[in-house]
């Protein structure tokens, strides 16, 4: 090889310990990893121990390179120029090679301000639009709207003078969102129809209102075509989705089998095909009598079907985890009652029952912790005729694993240990589940048998230490990926990142 070459390579050597100096110690958040709770970043290992090993090799060979050139060649301009061909020649295959040891990663695109005043929390989100071009993000005190592809504000929505939020509904429909107020230790009464294009209120009703709720209350509100459907004491009122116009009030107490008046209470509501779906509990002189779950016409209010829920104590805990199929978590007070996610098919049979609790796993689909109250973001979707769940191991604390369960029959179906905490569970198109969990990765399952898409270890979420709580809603647009946070102080209330 010609001295002049020599010299070139050993310029390319020197070159790639720069290059992956400078690579591998930038790609480390914060200065350190390593730890169980902390580790590196994939590819980080291996760029550190290369730039070492071409650190001491290009020092050598460029040295040895040199003296063996100005033998031949007396003089120092045209050695150097040939060395610095060497390291620019280097640093496109240099930096192809590092790619291929990182692999595929996420990073922040952008991030939105702080929460003023510092006090405030979230309490649910909906997206608006094509490929969630819009986020609102619904706090006690506003609603506030957020491009998804640079994060910049689109529109806030201040509540009402001494008002919180105290109710949502689960989506947006035909561009109208549903908000209920309350004052402080006063009823949820009041309803506003929110156009979420522009953050305008369009209509506002009075109801007689949820007599106790706290920071906000999940299913109250819902929504499907030209319907609104709001929770009411003792009652279901529906209103035309556009303006507000009352439709219809559905009166849900009713008599016990001696014919003395039972007090019922709707607790909450889903509305999608054209019917609402209300859980309805019912008491006599203070005392438990019965569950029901009942299905309204939403064009009239009247009563389609009415049937008993599987529970003989008092329902502890009563949310919905996808409105169409219709699946119910529920609980009772009794520890040897009902505790399980209700699938419930067209064909008015009997419910299909997948317990909370296993031998091999407890389902989790509420995450613990501080969480959003008016729109919870679950740990758990329907996809594909699957249930996929968040599930904590036996002897663990919290939910390391994601498992599919069939709506067809209850059973398990399949399960993924993904080696970390989950943090946030979300659909991630046809038939697909994200999942962001610890150590910073998202993963992409199949719904119907939790096949691992893309990297089978999950994509790397880099420099997110900090900006993300341990229970997130996870939400995907277009080519970026948003995570939003309830403590919108102490974290970014909304953050974006894409590869």
């Amino acid at each position: 090889m010609p001295a002049g070459l020599i010299v070139v390579a050993a310029g390319a050597v020197a070159g790639l310990a720069v290059e992956y100096h400078w690579l591998g110690w930038t790609s480390i958040p914060g200065g350190s990893c390593g730890s169980d709770y902390d580790p590196c970043p994939d590819g980080t290992t291996p760029t550190l121990l290369l730039a070492f090993l071409f650190t001491f090799a290009g020092l050598g060979a460029v040295g040895a390179a040199v003296a063996a050139f100005t033998r031949i060649r007396p003089g120092k301009a045209l050695p150097a120029v040939l060395v610095s061909a060497g390291v620019l020649l280097a640093l496109w295959p240099g930096w192809q090679a590092y790619l291929w040891m990182r692999g595929p990663v996420l990073d922040p695109a952008w991030e939105a301000g702080r929460d003023r005043p510092s006090t405030v929390r979230g309490l649910g989100v909906w997206t608006v639009g094509e490929d969630a071009a819009t986020v609102v993000r619904v706090r006690g005190d506003a609603l506030v709207a957020y491009d998804s592809r640079a994060g910049e504000r689109r529109w806030s929505l201040r509540a009402p003078v001494r008002a919180s939020v105290c109710g949502m509904s689960e989506r947006v429909v035909d561009g109208i969102g549903l908000v209920a107020f309350g004052r402080y230790d006063e009823p949820c009464d009041t309803v506003w129809g929110v156009d979420v294009r522009s953050g305008r209120k369009v209509w506002e009703r009075k109801i007689s209102g949820v007599p106790q709720y706290t920071s906000g209350s999940d299913s109250l509100l819902t929504a499907d075509a030209g319907v609104a459907v709001a929770l009411a004491d003792g009652a279901v009122h529906g209103y035309d989705l556009a303006d507000g116009t009352p439709s219809w009030t559905a009166k849900l107490n009713s008599t016990d089998g001696d014919g003395d008046a039972v007090e019922c209470q709707p607790q909450v509501a889903s509305a999608a095909g054209g019917s609402t779906r209300v859980v309805v509990t019912c008491t006599k002189l203070g005392d438990f009598r019965s569950a029901r779950l009942v299905t309204l016409d939403n064009a009239t209010g009247k009563e389609r079907s009415s049937r008993e829920l599987p529970v003989e104590s008092p329902v502890s805990t009563v949310m919905v985890v996808s409105a169409d199929p219709f699946t119910l978590l529920l609980k009772e007070e009794d520890e040897r009652g009902v505790a399980a996610v209700l699938a419930y098919s067209g064909s008015g049979g009997d419910p299909v029952n997948i317990p909370l609790t296993a031998d091999e796993e407890d389902l989790t689909v509420v995450p613990t912790g501080t969480s959003f109250t008016a729109r919870p973001a679950l740990l758990a979707t329907v996809s594909a005729g699957t249930l996929v769940v968040a599930a904590t191991k036996p002897g663990a604390d919290e939910p390391q694993r994601v498992a599919g369960y069939s709506l067809r029959d209850g059973q398990r179906l399949w399960h993924q240990d993904l080696g970390g905490t989950i943090t946030a569970l979300a659909p991630a198109g046809r038939g697909q589940v994200a999942v962001l969990g610890g150590d910073d990765r998202l993963w992409t399952l199949a719904a119907a048998d939790g096949n691992r898409l893309g990297e089978g270890d999950g994509t790397m979420v880099r420099d997110v230490d900090g900006k993300i709580e341990n229970t997130a809603q996870l939400l995907r647009a277009g080519d970026t990926w948003i995570v939003v946070n309830v403590d919108g102080d102490s974290h970014p209330p909304v953050l974006g990142v894409k590869g």
